[in-house]
């Protein structure tokens, strides 16, 4: 060691290991940097497909260095992800994203629909340092299988409505998680693994079903096939109520009524200032001859329609109350049903930045026309230019 080359040869192999070993660990680091960004990007997504008034349950991941017995839990408005889940996701390549969003929306299924005790995704957890293993195990099988057949039936249905592709990764993930985590296939007082699969290909038959119902419902109000969209909505909404398909809903019924409102002289001299912004076009009114709608049967049926389309509204208000554009549509609502100082109000209850939107504006302007405040419904309409 007194040998000054031998010391400076020494120090080198030193620096150059060290050199070696932070970069790395600084690898490592954005690495898993760069995988809670895109966990975190999918679970976002998520939360607004459920679009519930609850808040966002925390999302937190599990500690590197422990051994997780199962990729995500969820307990005490906490949903716990194993990053190394994350890895074996990034094993289906392409269909990466599809499977992290089928464990993810499975846990928020669990929040969002109270699943106190029953909260892991394969049934895994079997470690009584786990603070709501003890729990879980005081709820019997059946019930156990009941939540779990829920969180994948609206797990599944809710990915695919936030624009993930479920259906045909999950079978082949939950081979892989019971594989990968080393699950026991039988465990007492809890579903079997061909119990657990054949839940799971339940909900997936089921959620599969409706969504493609969901799709046909959306084709179906673009066509202005109005009575067969609303018919298609209403048999998805019994089994997945959610704000966008009651918001759906309001806006199919809000259409149906337009079709008997009796349009004023300024409605045919201005038709852009005149459209409602749940309207794509208003031509199929301006086209009509000016009479339908003035005999006391289409003005019940109209005002039936309305009513009803209110409190679909208010029904996806009242479950995101964030929910902008079901502001927007009831707004219009009021309006149509000679309320305008209701939907002025409405738009009122927005954020301002929520306010100043194009649509909140176009049917401010509508409300402000027909209150008699004209003088505030030119002053947006020259905004908006029209």
């Amino acid at each position: 060691m007194n040998n000054p080359l031998y010391y400076l040869s020494w120090q080198k192999k030193n620096l150059a290991f060290l050199l070696v070993f932070m970069l790395v660990c600084s690898f490592s680091t954005l690495a898993q940097h760069n995988a809670e960004v895109q966990i975190k990007a999918v679970f976002n997504q998520l939360v607004t497909a459920y679009g519930s008034a609850k808040s966002a349950p925390e999302l937190q991941f599990m500690k590197a260095n422990t051994k997780p017995e199962t990729p995500a839990f969820y307990t005490n408005k906490t949903i716990k992800l194993d990053l190394q889940f994350y890895k074996l996701c990034q094993t289906f390549g392409k269909d990466s994203l599809n499977a992290l969003s089928i464990v993810l929306s499975h846990e928020l299924a669990h929040y969002y629909y109270e699943h106190d005790f029953c909260s892991d995704f394969a049934y895994a957890i079997r470690n009584k340092s786990v603070p709501f293993s003890s729990g879980l195990k005081l709820i019997n099988k059946n019930q156990k299988i009941i939540y779990e057949t829920q969180a994948d039936d609206k797990g599944l249905f809710y990915a695919a409505i936030a624009g993930y592709h479920p259906f045909e990764i999950q079978p082949k993930l939950l081979d892989a998680i019971y594989q990968f985590y080393q699950l026991k296939e039988i465990n007492i007082g809890y579903p079997t693994k061909a119990e657990r699969k054949a839940i799971a290909q339940n909900a997936l038959a089921k959620s599969q079903k409706l969504y493609v119902v969901f799709k046909e419902a959306l084709k179906a109000k673009e066509n202005k096939e109005y009575d067969k969209a609303l018919k298609l909505f209403e048999e998805v909404n019994r089994d997945f109520p959610s704000r966008e398909n009651y918001n759906n809903i309001g806006i199919i019924k809000t259409l149906q009524a337009l079709n008997f409102k009796v349009l004023a002289k300024e409605e045919f001299d201005y038709p852009k200032r005149f459209l409602y912004p749940l309207e794509i076009d208003n031509t199929s009114r301006l086209n009509k001859d000016g009479t339908r709608g003035s005999n006391d049967e289409d003005q019940e049926q109209m005002i039936a329609l309305l009513k009803s389309a209110q409190k679909d509204f208010e029904k996806a208000i009242s479950l995101d109350t964030n929910y902008t554009v079901a502001y927007i549509n009831l707004a219009c609502v009021f309006d149509l049903l000679d309320n305008p100082e209701a939907a002025i109000g409405k738009i009122k209850e927005l954020s301002f930045d929520k306010q100043k939107s194009i649509d909140a504006q176009r049917i401010l302007a509508i409300g402000y026309h027909h209150a008699d405040n004209e003088k505030k419904a030119e002053t947006i309409w020259n905004e908006l230019k029209m």
